[in-house]
C-alpha cells in the first residue's frame, strides 16, 4: 500500500513540476535529465532578450525614482532648516537678500488681463484661452470573431470637437472628411507682467506655478455679431446648434485672482522671489493658496514626493515582475541545476518572489546613504520574500504527502 502511494507521488511530480523545486528534480529524473541553461536559452531566446531589457529597465527606474526621491527629502529638510518667516510683507528689508524666505498674503496684479474681442477684462496672474475646433475624427473598428470579413478593418466618421488639428490627409476614407489645414485662433496663456504680495514681486517661475483655473462665466455678450456665447463659452459659427466643420469655440479661464491670499516660498534677490537651490542641485519654489505656515507647506510637498515615488515604485515593480515571467524558464533551469538554490527557493512563486526582492534590494540600497537604518532594513528585507514563498511551499507540500498517506 505505501509502496503504490510513492508510485503515485512519483507520476504526479511528472506531471507537474510547478508543485515545488525538489519536485521538479525528481521529476526531471524519473522522466529525463533537466536541461541545461544554454539549451533553454536556446529554447526561449526571444523572450530571454525581452525579459532582460525589461529587467534592466526596471531596476534602472526603481534607482533613478529612489535616487531623486532621497534628494527631494534632503532638499527639503535642508530648506525648512534655511528659511526665513518674514514678519511684515510690507516692509522690503534688505537684511533678508539673498535668503530663502516665506510670505502670505493677498496678491496684487498691477494691469488686468484682457480679451478685446471677448469682453474679458479680469485682474489676474493668468488668463488661459482654450480653443476647440469641429473636425472630421477617423474611427477605425476591427469585425468582430466569426465575422465572414474577419480580418479587414472598419473605418466611420464622425464630427467632434478637438483641441488639435486632425490631420484628414491620412484618413482611409479622404472624400468628404476634410479638415482645415490649420486653427485660425490659437490656445494661449497670458501671464500678467507685474504680481506682488506686499512689497515683493513674484518672478516669471513662481508666477507661472499658478495653475488652479477657474473658468470665466460671463453674461457679457460680445459686441462682435459673428461671436456667439451660450454656456460661458464663445463660438464662432453661423448656428451654434448646428455647427459645421472649421467652426471654433473659446472657453476662458484664470489662476490667482487678484486679492487672493497666497503662501509662497523662494529666494529673495533684489526684492523678487526666485527659486532657491539647495546643495544638491534641487530647485525650491513654493506656492500655495490661502495663508499657510511654513511647517505645513513643507509636509504638503513631502507628502507629495511620498506618493509620487510610490506611483513609480508600483510601475517600477510591475516591469521587474513582468521580465520575471519572461525569464521564469531560465530562472527555474537555474534553480533546478543547482542544490543550493533548490533548497532556499520555491519556484511556484519565483516571479513573484524575484519581483519583490530585487525592488526592496534596490530600494534599499538607494536609501542607504540618507537613512542608513531604513536602508538596511529595507535590503535584508529583500530575502523575506523567498523564505516567505518556500516556508509556504514546505507547508502545503507536507500537508499534501500527509493525506495521500491517509
Amino acid at each position: 500500500m505505501y509502496r503504490m502511494n510513492q508510485n503515485s507521488q512519483q507520476r504526479g511530480n511528472v506531471d507537474g513540476l510547478h508543485q515545488n523545486c525538489q519536485n521538479g528534480r525528481q521529476a526531471g529524473s524519473v522522466n529525463q535529465i533537466p536541461m541545461t541553461i544554454s539549451e533553454q536559452f536556446r529554447q526561449s531566446w526571444l523572450t530571454a532578450i525581452i525579459g532582460s531589457i525589461m529587467f534592466a529597465t526596471g531596476m534602472c527606474l526603481l534607482f533613478w525614482n529612489e535616487g531623486r526621491a532621497v534628494k527631494v527629502a534632503h532638499s527639503l529638510d535642508e530648506a525648512l532648516h534655511n528659511v526665513i518667516v518674514l514678519p511684515n510683507s510690507m516692509m522690503l528689508s534688505s537684511e533678508y537678500e539673498g535668503r530663502l524666505i516665506h510670505l502670505s498674503g493677498p496678491i496684487l496684479v498691477s494691469e488686468p488681463l484682457t480679451e478685446p474681442d471677448y469682453g474679458i477684462i479680469i485682474s489676474s496672474v493668468k488668463l488661459k484661452r482654450r480653443v476647440q475646433m469641429y473636425q472630421w475624427v477617423e474611427i477605425e473598428e476591427e469585425p468582430s470573431f466569426g465575422e465572414i470579413t474577419e480580418g479587414e478593418k472598419h473605418y466611420y466618421y464622425t464630427t467632434e470637437w478637438k483641441d488639435k488639428l486632425v490631420d484628414s490627409d491620412h484618413f482611409y476614407i479622404r472624400t468628404g472628411h476634410h479638415n482645415p489645414k490649420e486653427i485660425p485662433i490659437k490656445s494661449q496663456v497670458q501671464i500678467a507682467d507685474e504680481v506682488k504680495i506686499g512689497a515683493y514681486t513674484l518672478g516669471m517661475e513662481l508666477k507661472k506655478k499658478f495653475n488652479d483655473f477657474v473658468e470665466i462665466t460671463s453674461d457679457e455678450r460680445p459686441e462682435r455679431k459673428n461671436i456667439k456665447m451660450h454656456s460661458g463659452l464663445y463660438y464662432h459659427s453661423a448656428d451654434l446648434w448646428n455647427p459645421q466643420v472649421g467652426d471654433i469655440r473659446i472657453q476662458f479661464s484664470y489662476a490667482g485672482k487678484n486679492s487672493n491670499v497666497y503662501s509662497v516660498i523662494g529666494l529673495l534677490e533684489k526684492g523678487t522671489i526666485k527659486p532657491y537651490y539647495t546643495s544638491h542641485g534641487e530647485e525650491i519654489l513654493l506656492q500655495r493658496k490661502h495663508k499657510i505656515s511654513v511647517d505645513q507647506m513643507f509636509h504638503l510637498e513631502h507628502v507629495h514626493n511620498y506618493w509620487r515615488t510610490w506611483t513609480i515604485r508600483g510601475l517600477g515593480w510591475l516591469v521587474l515582475f513582468m521580465a520575471a515571467t519572461c525569464l521564469a524558464n531560465i530562472l527555474k533551469t537555474i534553480i533546478l541545476n543547482s542544490t543550493f538554490l533548490c533548497g532556499i527557493i520555491a519556484v511556484e512563486s519565483l516571479t513573484m518572489s524575484v519581483s519583490m526582492s530585487i525592488s526592496l534590494l534596490v530600494i534599499g540600497f538607494a536609501w542607504v546613504w540618507y537613512r542608513p537604518v531604513v536602508g538596511l532594513c529595507l535590503a535584508l528585507a529583500s530575502v523575506l520574500p523567498f523564505i516567505y514563498s518556500t516556508l509556504i511551499s514546505g507547508s502545503s507540500s507536507q500537508q499534501r504527502d500527509n493525506y495521500r498517506r491517509l
